[in-house]
């Protein structure tokens, strides 16, 4: 690994379950381990996106929601207003 490659590396503390960090732990090898944590951070990051889409697509079509589309709406003219 060069030395920029560990310039890059963060290291991080959770609780984990310990039954399931051994399982983990005895299953994978050392370098496996990181790479798949990482993998799993990134799928949870990309699926909680996916709902944060989602919800920003009802809000802005779904007519149970006008009222607050008016209020953004409004909160945007007045801080056009107030840059101006």
């Amino acid at each position: 690994m060069s030395t920029n490659a560990l310039a890059r590396i963060s290291r991080a503390i959770y609780s984990i379950d310990p039954e399931v960090l051994n399982r983990f732990n005895s299953t994978f090898r050392p370098r496996e381990r990181s790479k798949i944590v990482e993998q799993l951070m990134r799928q949870a990051l990309a699926k909680k996106e996916r709902q944060l889409i989602a919800a920003v697509r009802l809000i802005e079509s779904d007519p149970r929601f006008a009222a607050i589309r008016e209020v953004s709406g409004d909160v945007d003219r007045i801080a056009g207003e107030a840059v101006k």
